[in-house]
């Protein structure tokens, strides 16, 4: 995928690539997504990214079935234009997510994950 975080195709396909932190808070570790306020939580860090993305997939799966991922997309602060769009800067989500901006004074790893989702029709 280009420098769009996301891509909208005819045939009900949607394909993502979404920013993560990774921490950990105590004996779990925490996918988060700020832009969407999505996370995932085990034990262990590939745990953690499975769990994110089965969250991710039902997300998106639900969002696009209800017909309304452009619309809860620009509500989390994503740009939308026609069939491609991209998540808010980090320093954007900074500014506006007061959870994300004191998780940031803790140890963190920053992660971009591409994931693909095959919506059924």
């Amino acid at each position: 995928m280009d420098s769009n975080n996301i891509r909208f195709y005819h045939n009900n396909r949607v394909e993502i690539s979404v920013s993560l932190i990774l921490f950990n808070e105590g004996a779990q570790v925490i996918a988060y997504c700020p832009s969407l306020d999505l996370s995932g939580y085990d034990q262990t860090e590939e745990k953690a990214l499975a769990d994110f993305d089965f969250m991710l997939s039902d997300y998106l799966e639900t969002q696009v079935r209800q017909g309304t991922l452009r619309e809860d997309l620009v509500a989390h602060g994503w740009f939308i234009e026609e069939d491609v769009g991209s998540e808010p800067s980090f320093t954007d989500m900074i500014e506006t997510n007061q959870q994300l901006h004191q998780l940031i004074s803790l140890p963190y790893k920053k992660r971009v994950v591409n994931k693909t989702c095959l919506i059924p029709a």
